[in-house]
């Protein structure tokens, strides 16, 4: 199951990214969101879970950004704030759009200050806030989508995932 979103996901994005123009409101980060929905297939093997993190977060940069291994390590930060999220909430579609809320924010501010540190661009709240809204709708709709079809795959194929 874990393999399979994720691929899904890497295409999808990549898939979307081609047809809606950038700059929408429907900013895709489906690969992001996808490490959102494995947690739960782990069942607490967080050190697996942080390798495939990084591995998927590597092929991101490899074929989305122009960095080396930048989402590859932020990647496995968004993964360590995920297994401490799901420390807090309970694994069900309200709590995995606000997981999704919470590690977008946290994703393009950490993304943002990269790229005012290494000069690519200049500080403004305005670029900040739009690149954080623009994320957040197709993204949301994206991970309570795939909430429900992994979580009914998950009951009919009796996968075994925490809740």
């Amino acid at each position: 199951m874990v393999l399979a979103i994720l691929i899904i996901s890497f295409f999808l994005e990549s898939i979307f990214s081609n047809i809606v123009p950038t700059h929408t409101i429907f900013n895709p980060l489906f690969t992001l969101m996808s490490i959102i929905l494995i947690y739960p297939y782990f069942n607490k093997k967080n050190s697996s879970y942080y390798k495939t993190c990084f591995i998927i977060g590597l092929f991101y940069d490899l074929v989305y950004t122009d960095t080396i291994v930048f989402n590859a390590f932020l990647f496995v930060l968004m993964g360590l704030i995920i297994v401490k999220l799901n420390d807090l909430f309970a694994n069900n579609y309200l709590n995995s759009g606000l997981m999704a809320t919470i590690v977008i924010i946290l994703y393009r501010i950490i993304t943002y200050l990269f790229l005012i540190l290494t000069g690519n661009i200049n500080f403004s709240l305005i670029i900040l806030f739009k690149s954080i809204y623009e994320s957040l709708i197709a993204n949301i709709i994206y991970i309570m989508v795939m909430y429900g079809i992994t979580d009914y795959l998950s009951r009919k194929f009796k996968i075994t995932k925490t809740t």
